[in-house]
């Protein structure tokens, strides 16, 4: 993209990103809001001006509600480092905005026991250029640059875009390097981890410091975002690791390359993937919302100022919690007990814990329909469909003999390979067509995989994700309030090659 083509968008206080704020509302409905993250914000020596962005990245965590920030700032350079010995065991996660002079023997042997022990530690930005010398440092951070790396730290670690795969670089060769600072794509390579799940797949950071050429022992890491180091702006020409997880001991790191001063941590980008980081590595898991692509823009720069508190989130605007009893099950993993095939002559089969459904040449829409009814209610499922199937799922749908002699008609969470319109909303056999009629999503299915999809119906407020992000949230008062679920196999042209779509796990639990 050429860089005249950017531009950028400054978020205001009302940006359809709901932040859980200190009055934060828990994912779990009805439940009281998880305990609050204790922060160890490391800071003192960098080359970068850390006086100024200390201050920014203990906002942006602590805007979003979930962590209590500390700050422990180390000797000035030529100090005594023996004097800086935190007490790093009364914090769940260690956050380094450091790069400096070596610790002491003791306050780095603590160190490296908190995280191997099952704590967190975040490595942002030029923090990965701190202690070359340091062999456990270098396998938290798996990547690193400068300080006299090259390749007997380890390998560069590239996306290949033409092997779909990640390969490792044992050339020689420096590590660390960077072109000018400008805005790029961060491009998610595993949506289904908990930092990344509910992430748009595509999205920009404003103007930064792309670093390329780490190299490093990368054990135990997982990447889990890139970005496209650019040749015209000085860059590697590879995609290049931007945030990666790192398993140590029993402890979790995250390590994120974004960040180089104050102007780039005005990227939402950042902010997001920071604080979603930051909780994942302190407890295994993120609670914070899904981040939707009007937030996290494929095509421009999002800013916002890192204080800013957004109003807390409703129960409502909250993806349901999947966990508890309260989900009743509609499939029983066995057979078609419960389910009663209405139109069309697909076929439909219980096999390996899911319902497969196969296209029949010739045949109408086909949909295997719940013999219950349910009006309100939160439904979710998995599914995986062949390259080019579309398909759906019928909600509050009805087949009624004097409706078109039975064809099932109402409401259908759409079911379409990337790119297309998955998780939004047609009105099937109706005339109504499209209910959702703004569709700007179009690669929230990833093809190939299991997705995940939550659909929530109450009176007339219908809302759908998928895989963790929001797709649509609408009003319909002209559906029926009231009616059966259905999976629907499509109608396919003559001649088709037989194509099926699978589901498993699929549940409801009835409000």
């Amino acid at each position: 993209m050429d860089l005249h083509m950017f531009r950028f968008v400054k978020l205001s206080v009302r940006s359809t990103f709901l932040f859980l704020t200190t009055a934060m509302v828990s994912p779990l409905l009805g439940a009281d809001p998880p305990a609050k993250v204790s922060v160890l914000l490391i800071d003192g020596q960098n080359n970068h001006k850390w006086k100024e962005t200390t201050p920014v990245i203990k906002q942006s965590l602590e805007a979003c509600g979930r962590f209590l920030v500390d700050v422990a700032t180390a000797p000035d350079k030529g100090a005594d480092m023996a004097t800086f010995s935190p007490d790093f065991s009364s914090y769940d996660v260690v956050v380094s905005n450091y790069n400096g002079q070596p610790w002491s023997e003791a306050t780095s042997l603590a160190f490296e026991q908190f995280v191997a022990s099952g704590k967190g530690f975040v490595s942002i930005h030029a923090a990965d250029n701190s202690f070359s010398k340091w062999d456990a440092y270098n396998r938290m951070i798996g990547l690193g640059g400068w300080g006299g790396r090259n390749e007997t730290n380890g390998p560069y670690v590239r996306w290949k875009e033409d092997l779909k795969r990640f390969t490792r670089d044992e050339s020689p060769g420096p590590g660390g390097s960077h072109g000018k600072r400008v805005p790029f794509a961060v491009v998610v390579r595993d949506a289904d981890h908990s930092i990344t799940r509910g992430l748009p797949g595509t999205f920009m950071q404003t103007a930064d410091e792309l670093y390329a050429k780490l190299r490093g022992p990368a054990l135990n890491m997982h990447v889990l975002a890139t970005g496209f180091s650019a040749p015209k702006t000085g860059g590697s020409g590879e995609h290049e690791p931007l945030l990666m997880t790192v398993q140590y001991g029993d402890g979790r790191v995250f390590h994120t390359t974004l960040g180089h001063d104050v102007d780039a941590m005005q990227g939402v980008a950042f902010q997001v993937t920071l604080q979603r980081g930051t909780e994942w590595a302190a407890t295994g898991d993120v609670t914070l919302p899904a981040v939707d692509a009007a937030t996290l823009t494929a095509d421009v720069a999002a800013e916002r100022d890192p204080g800013t508190v957004i109003a807390p989130a409703t129960a409502s605007e909250l993806i349901p919690d999947l966990s508890g009893n309260d989900w009743e099950t509609l499939f029983n993993g066995k057979d078609l007990s419960g389910w009663t095939q209405k139109n069309g002559t697909a076929t439909y089969r219980a096999e390996d814990d899911s319902i497969v459904g196969k296209t029949a040449e010739g045949s109408p829409n086909s949909f295997l329909c719940t013999d219950r009814v349910y009006s309100d209610f939160e439904l979710t499922f998995e599914v995986m469909g062949d390259a080019g199937l579309n398909s759906g799922v019928q909600i509050r749908s009805l087949s009624k003999p004097d409706v078109q002699n039975g064809r099932v008609h109402g409401p259908q969470v759409e079911i379409e390979p990337s790119p297309g319109e998955s998780g939004y909303i047609y009105s099937e056999a109706t005339g109504r067509r499209w209910i959702t009629t703004e569709r700007p999503i179009d690669d929230a299915l990833i093809n190939g995989q299991w997705n995940r999809y939550i659909i929530r119906a109450r009176g007339d407020r219908l809302q759908t994700w998928i895989n963790g992000r929001p797709i649509a949230d609408i009003r319909d008062a002209e559906s029926s309030r009231e009616g059966f679920i259905g999976l629907q196999v499509h109608s396919v042209p003559k001649d088709s090659t037989p194509m099926q779509v699978r589901w498993k796990d699929i549940r409801i639990r009835p409000l």
